[in-house]
C-alpha cells in the first residue's frame, strides 16, 4: 500500500472521529429562537458527516483505480464517485430537507418565503456551480485517462498530473466558490449563501426552543 493511500484512510479516520464527536455534541443540544439561522457551525460540520456516508462509493473506486482498471472501467468508476456526491446531496435535500450531515447537526433546508419544505428544482438549484465544476474536473479526469496522461492508480492515490493551465483553473475556481459562499453567509442577517439566493432557500436549526421564563 502506497503512501497515497494511506493517507487517504488516516484521512477518512479522522474524519469518522469527528462525524462521531459532531453528533455526540449536536443530538441533545438546544439552541434559542434568536439562534434560528445561526447555522455556519453545524452546516459546515455535516459535510464531515455526509463524507462518512459517502465512504463505500469512494472505497470501491479508490480500490479497482489502485489496480490499474483498464481506461474505459476506470473512467466509469472516476464519474460515478464523482456524481454520486451530487446525486446523493440533491435527493436528501429534495426528499428531507436534510442530508445525514445535517440530520446530525440538526439543520434543515427551507423555502426562504414559507420556509416549508424545497422542491427538486430548488434542490438542483442549490447545487448548480457545484455541478458546472464537477462537470469540469470530471471531464478533465477522465480525458486523462482515456489519453493515458494519468495511471487509474496515480489517480486513486492522488498523484497530480502535470500542472498547467488547465488544472491550476479548474483546481482555483472551487476555492473561490467557496469563499464567496463564505463571504456570502457571514454578512447577512439568515446567513444565506450564494446557493441559497440562487435557488431562495434558507437553512434553519431544528432544535430550536423559547428559552423565556
Amino acid at each position: 500500500m502506497n503512501s497515497g493511500m494511506l493517507e487517504k484512510l488516516a484521512n477518512r479516520a479522522l474524519a469518522l472521529l469527528i462525524a462521531v464527536l459532531v453528533w455526540r455534541y449536536y443530538r441533545r443540544r438546544t439552541f434559542s429562537l434568536s439562534e434560528r439561522y445561526s447555522t455556519f457551525g453545524p452546516r459546515f460540520w455535516a459535510g464531515c458527516v455526509d463524507e462518512c456516508v459517502l465512504w463505500p462509493v469512494s472505497l470501491v473506486a479508490t480500490t479497482f483505480l489502485s489496480l490499474d482498471a483498464p481506461k474505459l472501467l476506470a473512467a466509469l468508476l472516476v464519474s460515478v464517485e464523482s456524481l454520486a456526491w451530487l446525486v446523493y446531496t440533491v435527493t436528501m435535500h429534495a426528499r428531507f430537507g436534510q442530508t445525514v450531515g445535517k440530520m446530525a447537526t440538526r439543520v434543515r433546508v427551507v423555502d426562504f418565503q414559507t420556509e416549508r419544505s424545497i422542491s427538486w428544482r430548488q434542490a438542483w438549484l442549490r447545487e448548480v456551480v457545484p455541478v458546472l465544476l464537477s462537470v469540469g474536473f470530471l471531464g478533465w479526469d477522465v480525458f486523462l485517462i482515456l489519453t493515458g496522461r494519468v495511471s487509474p492508480s496515480a489517480l486513486a492515490s492522488g498523484e497530480a498530473p502535470t500542472v498547467n493551465r488547465t488544472t491550476w483553473l479548474l483546481g482555483a475556481l472551487p476555492l473561490l466558490w467557496f469563499v464567496a459562499e463564505v463571504v456570502t453567509m457571514l454578512t447577512n442577517k439568515r446567513r444565506r449563501a450564494l446557493h441559497d439566493f440562487i435557488a431562495g432557500t434558507v437553512v434553519v436549526r431544528t432544535n430550536t426552543c423559547d428559552q423565556r421564563d
